[in-house]
């Protein structure tokens, strides 16, 4: 008998274990970007609460979109999970995914943070932030994303690849804002202010900066929230060593993006997809997200994480969401013309 969560890898075992429950009612196929031990919790209670059992299988990004661009109408997917809005808009643009009519979604999540066209829905929300080593830069030093490319700050800054789709994200952003010409400026400023050639990701940066490689760091915020809580003593102590800083809050707001979900066009349990998706915006759906993954909820009526509060209150930049992809080609020509 199969468990209510078959999580699995891509190619073959697609095929393998998704055939048979393709058409059952009370299922649901869920492609995911996310690691499946970090929305388990929420498939559980998902599972719990309607009865419906998730298949799900996770992968990297690319290698799943291959598989529903080639599938076509045969694919078994229902849902699509992504970390980037940028990859849903991707998803839309090539025609994978359906519209979907949904009073809950509409009620439950900011206009800011849904496609207008109701083709995607954002879940979560995580902050792209700036990070200083307690001991050696006062939290008043920095205010901006643009203070980062002060020459001051020569050999002090740690970032993962400018490649990365966090990063292409958050430059596509300030495209947005301010125009290619003043984010190629940025973009060749911050690249001559970094510490070491950039290598690993998110965590890894603020390891770094609390050893004392660099006094300054860019990563996403939910990061800070794991090291808090991780099993180990050395990462607990990173986050005691290195403070959280929320720039632009006169300008624009600090860099958001999502976590969200579609339904796919070739979906078979279109009814499930959708009561998933609603579940997820639920309020305590909200609350193991903000829980266990220290993102901040969608919806304005939860409350985030204790911890997450006593990280201050900030302005995002909820404007930029919806215009991410429009500008991330020209991000990424930008960063790859860099030293980034």
């Amino acid at each position: 008998m199969l468990k209510a969560t078959a999580t699995l890898c891509l190619p073959m075992l697609i095929a393998v274990t998704m055939t048979a429950q393709a058409t059952d009612i009370e299922s649901v196929n869920v492609y995911s970007f996310r690691k499946a031990e970090l929305i388990q919790p929420l498939i559980d209670q998902f599972t719990k609460q309607s009865g419906i059992k998730v298949h799900l299988v996770s992968g990297k990004a690319s290698a799943l979109l291959a598989r529903l661009t080639q599938d076509g109408e045969r694919s078994l997917a229902d849902v699509l999970l992504t970390v980037d809005v940028a990859r849903l808009e991707d998803a839309k643009v090539k025609g994978l995914l359906a519209p979907v009519k949904s009073g809950v979604l509409q009620s439950n999540i900011p206009v800011a943070f849904r496609d207008h066209g109701n083709y995607w829905f954002g879940l979560s929300i995580r902050a792209r932030t700036i990070f200083v080593a307690k001991d050696r830069v006062p939290t008043t030093r920095i205010t901006s994303y643009q203070d980062l490319a002060l020459p001051q700050w020569r050999g002090k800054l740690c970032v993962r690849k400018g490649s990365h789709y966090y990063n292409r994200s958050m430059v596509a952003a300030f495209i947005y804002h301010d125009g290619i010409e003043h984010t190629q400026q940025w973009v060749n400023a911050l690249s001559s202010n970094l510490a070491q050639r950039p290598n690993g990701g998110d965590r890894d940066q603020l390891r770094n900066l609390a050893a004392g490689y660099c006094d300054i760091a860019i990563a996403n915020s939910y990061y800070y929230g794991m090291l808090a809580t991780s099993h180990s003593a050395f990462d607990r102590s990173v986050y005691d060593k290195v403070s959280i800083l929320w720039p632009n809050q006169k300008k624009h707001g600090t860099h958001l993006n999502i976590s969200g979900a579609a339904v796919t066009k070739a979906s078979k349990n279109k009814a499930n997809a959708i009561k998933f998706i609603e579940f997820l915006t639920t309020p305590a759906a909200q609350k193991i997200y903000s829980e266990t993954n220290y993102e901040y909820p969608i919806r304005k009526d939860v409350l985030a994480n204790g911890m997450l509060r006593a990280w201050g209150g900030f302005i995002g930049d909820e404007q930029a969401i919806a215009h991410l992809s429009s500008f991330h080609e020209q991000a990424k020509k930008i960063i790859k013309k860099s030293n980034w």
